[in-house]
Formats: structure tokens, C-alpha cells, sequence
């Protein structure tokens, strides 16, 4: 069955899609007010070592700062006081983005990313992702890659192995030349500043989701030409198809990816049994509570418990990774009969783990029959990307952002457009939101190609808006 990456752009946010065996199994979101750093070049200056901190922050340029760690930096050296020193300008790479008040993390184990592949110009030797199982695959991706990996390192990321040989050293050797590229603009520059500037909204989408065997469909006329104009390279890496959704009703809204969206912020999941799991996150972890819903009969010679474990086991992979949920995850299945269950529910879930692109680890059952597993940190979870916290409920509630609210607001009047006769089509909203629609109005007209007349409603909350 074919895999889709759906990719829609609009004026407040970029979003991506992948949908496999017709279920919506990824998200993306990315937004102009917080495009990830991470990947991006900066020339930096290090402004202050802490020996003790094992710590040295950086100053990159127009008020931006960031931090690096000994750990992050390719050297013998134990203390970074031996590693770098105050005043020293040096190449360095976002490896995190700023959360809270620390600036950027910042690194020197430089990688560079394309679809398939992850190029490490001071690293050296080849790896290959634990995903890719079959020997005949690694052992070809090893005979192909190896001559590249003596002055540097190539990691094959899990799509290397359905990708042909041409496209991976056409990847390696764009990879190659753009790390030449990064390192004259180095030393070309003369103060604190970007190398590199960040990837674009769909550039970033594709490059993190982007996979052989799988067919991009963009939204628009300006997403399509996103693509093809600068990353051609990367699209070239698909034995898919790309085009153009030219239906009338909006993609993600025809394609099931809103309906999933708003599943994926509910607390709980429904099962094909009957059944439900519940997801509760936590600072320190997330914790997962599988519910029976009442069934008590077994089926094909399997217990009860265990069917519905195994359905929970596929639901819970999905919305891990529908969620972006990360860190320490801890799962409370329904007590089985036996070790030859509790090795059925493992595999299960470690076949649907293995389709995770982000490195995710299976640790096993605890004592108290409690599963754990674990997974790589990187993007945001999904709703905070969409939610703030409340600021009058004590931490215990959450409201959309003024980025969602717009980004909603957006795509409402797309789906009315094509049934108001009017030349303007009406919005009405609450005192405090109509103003901020006000101050974005000329950008919404303009990426709707239609005027829109605002009035406020005092019976509205600062939330909430009425289109039509």
C-alpha cells in the first residue's frame, strides 16, 4: 500500500502529514515565530568558560546566545577550560533549540542530514540504523558506502535501505559539497554570526519526513513550487509521485488528518475490541493505562487480556508517534497469563516500535508488570506546539495559542469560501481577538484572494470566532 507525506502551507503555520495503511501515523508543524534551529551553522565566540559547570557559553551574533558542553565537542580533553578558551571563535552547530531561558545547545560533532542519510565530515566510520534488519541490505548499503567513510563518517538512516544505490551517493555527494560550502562562508566571515540559515517550513518537513516509496501531494501552487524550486535533490530521493491536490475541499480536511489531529489531543483511544488506553504526561514521564472496556472473551485461542494488550500495543506505537510523546514512557497493560503472553505483547510491540523514525527503546517489563520504553527527545509534543498553559486555571488547563486560534481562523474561511456569495466574507470574534485578526487581516486576504470583513461579537470569548 502506498505512503503518503501530506504537505500543507499557509500563512501562519506549515504542516506535514505521513499517513500509512491509511491511518495518519505523523505530524509536523512548523510555524514562522519558531522555526527550529537545530542543523543550523553559526560562526560563535566563546564568551565564558565555566570549568567547574564543565561548561562554555557562546555568543552568536545580534543578541543571540548559546551554550556547549565537553561532551559535545570532538576532543581528548576532559575539561573543557582544555578544550576551548574565552575570546576563541569557532564553527559550531545547533544541536537543540532554546527551551525556557537557556540559549541554543551547541555542538562540534557536525552532521549533516538528507533523506536517507546523516554525513559526519569529522567523524569517521560507517553505521547503519538498527531498523534496517535484512543482512542483504546491510551488507549492500556496507559494499556501497564504506570507500566514503575513510577521512569521514556516514550513518544510513532507516530509508537508506529501501533507497538505490545512485540516490545515496548522489545524497553523499551533495552532503559533501555543502559542508565545503559551510566552511568557506567560515572562513569568510569576520564576526559572530549564521553560517547557515535555518531550513524553510517545507524544506524541514521534508527533510525530516521525506522516505524511498512514498508520494508527496502539496496543497498549493506555492508549496509545490517550494518543493521543486529548492529541493529537487530531495525529491529525487522518492520512487513516489509529488503532486498537486487540486479537489475543492482542503487536503488535510479530505485526507482525515484534521479528524486526527483532534483525536490526538483527546486524553484517551479507542480500540477495535472495545477497549480504550488512556495517556497521561507528566514533566518526569508519560504514562499509559490500557483498559479492557469489558471484554472477557477470548478469540483465536488468544486470552482476552492478551487481545486486547496486542491492540493496545499498535495504538499506543501510532500515538506515540502521532503525539510526538517522548522521554521515559511507562505503559500499565492489562494482566496476562504467563511468559509466553508477555512474549507475544513484546514482539508485538517492538515490530510496531521499529517503524518509529525517531530511536525509540523497548527496556521491558518491571516487576510490577509495568512496561517501559523510551524515546529520543527532540521536537515539541503536539500540543504544546497548539496549547498554552492556562494562565488563570493553576496550571490545570490549557488554551490555544494566538498562532493556532489564526492558523484555525485560516483554514475555517477556506472551507467557506467557495459557499459565500458575498465579495468579503465575515468573521466575527471577540473584542480582544478581532484586534488581533485586524492586525494580520491584509496577510489573510491576501493568501485567500478574497476580502474579509471582521466584526466584533461582545457575546464571543477572546477565543472563539465565527466565519460565514
Amino acid at each position: 500500500m502506498t505512503n503518503l507525506l501530506l504537505i500543507e502551507d499557509g500563512p501562519f503555520e506549515t504542516r506535514g502529514a505521513v499517513i500509512e495503511d491509511d491511518q495518519v501515523v505523523e505530524l509536523q508543524i512548523e510555524r514562522p515565530e519558531n522555526i527550529s534551529q537545530t542543523g543550523s551553522f553559526y560562526l560563535g565566540r566563546v564568551a565564558t568558560v565555566l570549568p567547574d559547570l564543565n561548561i562554555a557559553f557562546v555568543d552568536l551574533g545580534a543578541g543571540v546566545n548559546g551554550f556547549l558542553q565537553i561532551d559535545d565537542i570532538p576532543s581528548d580533553a576532559t575539561n573543557i577550560r582544555h578544550a576551548v578558551h574565552e575570546g576563541e571563535k569557532l564553527l559550531l552547530q545547533v544541536i537543540k533549540d532554546k527551551i525556557g531561558d537557556k540559549g541554543v545547545q551547541l555542538g562540534r560533532r557536525f552532521e549533516m542530514r538528507s533523506s536517507n542519510l546523516i554525513f559526519r565530515p569529522l567523524g569517521k566510520g560507517l553505521s547503519l540504523s538498527k531498523s534496517i534488519r535484512s543482512e542483504a541490505e546491510r551488507t549492500r548499503l556496507e559494499k556501497l558506502l564504506s570507500p566514503y567513510c575513510e577521512t569521514s563518517g556516514v550513518m544510513a538512516r532507516t530509508s537508506a535501505g529501501n533507497a538505490t544505490d545512485a540516490t545515496l551517493v548522489v545524497e553523499l555527494e551533495m552532503l559533501k559539497t555543502a559542508w565545503q560550502d559551510i566552511l568557506l562562508k567560515a572562513k569568510k566571515a569576520e564576526k559572530p554570526g549564521p553560517i547557515s540559515p535555518p531550513e524553510s517550513p517545507v524544506s524541514r518537513i521534508l527533510l525530516d519526513k521525506l522516505s524511498p516509496r512514498i508520494n508527496v501531494i502539496a496543497s498549493n501552487v506555492q508549496t509545490l513550487h517550494a518543493i521543486k524550486a529548492g529541493l529537487i535533490d530531495r525529491v529525487r530521493a522518492v520512487d513516489g509521485s509529488l503532486d498537486l491536490w487540486e479537489q475543492q475541499t482542503p487536503l488535510f480536511e479530505a485526507m482525515g488528518v484534521n479528524a486526527a489531529i483532534d483525536s490526538a489531543l483527546r486524553k484517551s483511544a479507542t480500540l477495535p475490541s472495545g477497549g480504550n488506553i488512556t495517556l497521561e504526561p507528566t514533566e518526569a514521564l508519560t504514562v499509559i493505562d490500557v483498559n479492557s472496556g469489558g471484554q472477557t472473551t477470548a478469540s483465536g485461542g488468544q486470552s482476552a487480556a492478551l487481545v486486547t494488550n496486542r491492540e493496545a500495543a499498535v495504538e499506543i506505537c501510532r500515538q506515540i508517534r502521532l503525539r510526538n510523546i517522548s522521554g521515559i514512557i511507562i505503559v500499565d497493560f492489562i494482566q496476562m497469563n504467563g511468559k509466553g503472553e508477555v512474549r507475544e505483547l513484546t514482539n508485538t510491540l517492538q515490530t510496531n516500535l521499529d517503524k518509529d523514525p525517531v530511536t525509540t527503546r523497548l527496556i521491558g517489563m518491571t516487576e510490577l508488570g509495568l512496561m517501559q520504553i523510551t524515546r529520543k527527545r527532540g521536537r515539541p509534543p503536539l500540543r504544546d506546539i497548539l496549547y498554552d498553559p492556562c494562565p488563570a486555571c493553576d496550571g490545570d488547563g490549557d488554551t490555544k495559542t494566538e498562532a493556532t486560534i489564526l492558523a484555525d481562523l485560516f483554514r475555517a474561511l477556506q472551507m467557506a469560501a467557495p459557499f459565500v456569495r458575498k465579495a468579503a466574507i465575515e468573521v466575527r470574534a471577540g473584542t480582544g481577538l478581532a484586534e488581533v485578526i485586524r492586525t494580520r487581516q491584509s496577510l489573510i486576504e491576501r493568501d485567500l484572494a478574497r476580502p474579509v470583513a471582521i466584526v466584533v461579537d461582545p457575546e464571543l470569548t477572546n477565543f472563539e470566532f465565527k466565519v460565514g
